[in-house]
Parts: C-alpha cells; sequence; structure tokens
C-alpha cells in the first residue's frame, strides 16, 4: 500500500557535533504498518553522546530518534486496534512479519534492527524517529488511552526499560530500595519503584538534581554534602539496602552501590552504562560470601512497553518535571547542544502542534 505521503523530513547525526536534517523516502506500508505523523522526539543520551563524539559504538552517519510520539495517518490493511487520529508513541523497530523474524534472527526484545542496516537513500539507521513521518510495524507502536503531552509521551520507551530492569529485582514493600544518580533514569527509576511500596533512597551530587528529586516527594541523599553509603546505612539502622539501582556509569557508584548493600542476599542492578567502561570496583569473594545477586538490564520487552504506556497514559507516572527545554526540528543543532549540557533532563525536538 503506498503511503499517503511519501517523503519526510528526518534528522541525521552526519558526523561528530553535526547533525542535519535530510530528505528520505518512506517505504510502503507492508499489511502490518503504520504511518504516523511525528509530534516530538526526545533526545536520549545514547544520541547526543554519538553527537558530541563521547560514544563511538554506533557508525556514522545514521539516523535516530526512539523516544518519539505522535499522530496515527494511515494503517495497513491487517492493521487492528489502531486507527488514524489514535495517538501513540513509539518504540524500536520490530517487525515479526519481516523475513528476518520469521527466519528466527530476532532477539528477545524490541529493537532486534542491526547498527549495520543501511536505507536505501545511504544513511545508516536503526531508530527513525527524529523526523517528520514515520512508518513502523504496530508491533512497535503503543496506543495512549488519553492523549498527553507529546514530549511527556516521548517516555515511553526509557520508562518501559525501567519496567524491565526492575522486574529483575523485585522490588516489594518492607525493602529498602536505593537509586544511585537523579538523572533521568534514576528519577524514574525511583518513581516505579515507589510503586512497589518499598521504602527509596536516591543519592545525588548534583544540587540541581536533588532539588528536582525533591520536589518529586522522593527521599533525597544529598551527597555533595555527605558520605553517601553513611548516610544510607545510618538511615537503614546500620542494615544497608535490599537493592541498589546504579543509574549512573561511574565506577565511584558501583562501588558504593556495593558498600550500600545488605550483607547477604543484596541485589544490584547495572542499569547505566559509561564511557569509558565503569569498573564494577568489589572483591570478587564479597560477591561470593554476600551471596550476592547482580543483574544487567537493556531495553524492554512488549509487557514492558504496555505497562509503561499505561503508566503514562494513565497519568499515574508524571515525568513534566522531567522535560527540561524544546527546541523547533529545523533547530536540531540547538537541540544537541542543550542536551549535552551537564544537570539537565530531557530535551524534546518539536515536529508539530503538541
Amino acid at each position: 500500500m503506498k503511503p499517503i505521503v511519501t517523503e519526510t523530513r528526518a534528522a541525521i547525526i552526519a558526523g561528530v557535533r553535526d547533525a542535519r536534517i535530510v530528505t528520505r523516502r518512506l517505504r510502503d506500508l507492508a499489511p502490518h504498518d503504520v504511518l504516523v505523523k511525528i509530534l516530538s522526539c526526545n533526545l536520549c543520551t545514547s544520541e547526543f553522546g554519538l553527537w558530541s563524539g563521547k560514544r563511538t559504538n554506533r557508525p556514522l552517519p545514521m539516523t535516530f530518534g526512539h523516544e518519539w510520539a505522535g499522530e496515527v495517518l494511515q494503517v495497513g490493511e491487517a492493521v487492528r486496534g489502531i486507527e488514524p487520529g489514535d495517538f501513540v508513541g513509539g518504540s524500536h523497530e520490530y517487525d515479526p512479519y519481516s523475513d528476518e523474524a520469521r527466519a528466527g534472527r530476532t532477539s528477545e526484545a524490541p529493537g532486534v534492527k542491526s547498527y549495520d542496516t543501511q536505507w536505501d537513500d545511504g544513511y545508516f539507521g536503526r531508530y527513525e524517529g527524529c523526523a517528520e513521518h514515520v512508518v513502523q510495524s504496530q508491533e512497535s507502536i503503543y496506543k495512549f488511552a488519553h492523549r498527553i503531552p507529546a514530549p511527556e509521551a516521548g517516555f515511553l520507551e526509557p520508562l518501559a526499560t525501567v519496567v524491565n530492569g526492575l522486574r529483575k529485582i523485585d522490588p516489594h514493600e518492607g525493602e529498602t530500595i536505593v537509586v544511585i544518580g537523579a538523572g533521568t533514569m534514576g528519577v524514574l527509576n525511583a518513581l516505579v519503584a515507589a510503586r512497589s511500596g518499598a521504602r527509596v533512597i536516591v543519592t545525588e551530587v548534583s544540587p540541581e538534581k536533588v532539588g528536582v528529586a525533591e520536589r518529586l516527594g522522593l527521599e533525597v541523599v544529598d551527597g555533595s554534602a555527605c558520605d553517601a553509603v553513611e548516610e544510607v546505612r545510618r538511615r537503614t539502622g546500620g542494615r544497608g539496602a535490599d537493592s541498589v539501582v546504579i543509574a549512573v556509569g561511574l565506577t565511584l557508584a558501583d562501588q558504593q552501590a556495593f558498600a550500600m548493600l545488605k550483607k547477604f542476599h543484596g541485589k544490584v542492578l547495572f542499569f547505566a552504562a559509561g564511557y569509558p567502561a565503569p569498573e564494577v570496583g568489589v572483591d570478587v569473594n564479597k560477591i561470593h560470601y554476600g551471596k550476592m545477586e547482580l543483574y544487567g538490564t537493556l531495553m524492554a520487552d512488549y509487557v514492558d512497553f504496555k505497562e509503561s504506556c499505561r503508566l503514562l497514559g494513565e497519568g499515574i507516572i508524571d515525568v513534566s518535571t522531567l522535560v527540561s527545554a524544546r527546541y523547533p526540528f529545523d533547530d536540531i543543532t540547538a537541540a544537541f547542544e542543550h542536551a549535552v549540557q551537564p544537570g539537565g533532563y530531557r530535551t524534546a525536538v518539536i515536529m508539530g502542534k503538541e
């Protein structure tokens, strides 16, 4: 099926500190495809890290954008449950109807398109949501129960990764969970973990981020004013935390996590990557004798996206505080320049009326 829009303007990272807007062709709609008019797309840490040159783990040039939201314009003939006019958010492109998926070459989670995929127009791409339009399989598109501001709906994917990670450590009432870092992902981890009934303590050294976390009603340890490890132990009566979520990619954060943990059966969730790669920072024998459980987490599964869509769409998790700035699509370079400044949260690129 021919899309009613055949071309779109799309942003690419062409090189270090080089973002551009180009025109690309949209593919024809397969039976399960959906054409969406993008309203906004948030810039992820991994994307502005590539733009700044801090990260070099993906080939350039490349399309990007996986924290987007928009309005459905057209659906393929086999699409059910999504129709024109619906307000939706996107995830990593995932198409179980493709030849690749049927051959079994997919991962356990949505987001299986490989980095070496090359578009017809010559630009490398895995994600393509920082554009005015996108065509994706209905399996990677989620309909919100209510229309919320598009930049907030763009938290669908990051919140889904949080839901996925916390399922591994399974926080519950009576436990103490420490989240190291009050950046975007740290705050999201704390807000979701708090819904379990567990006590959640956030540690942070940035005064601005300490203030944001406190305004959100979170219990915060200001690591710039005290020894965060000692303070967590003091607040837990010397026992330590049942679980620690590391939402900062630093060796010091890893060291603090293990020092904050209770003596036996503590859990550590490595949520954040760091560049250069941080070290674990603990004697392996302590892991062995302490019967610790260590978890790595990345991306999310279908059920996590569904839950994330519910939490956002029903207003259960409020992310409005985590949108630092909004920039028009044509100011994509200015958006990246703002996003790389320390101390901020998400920068939204606006393609249309929210």
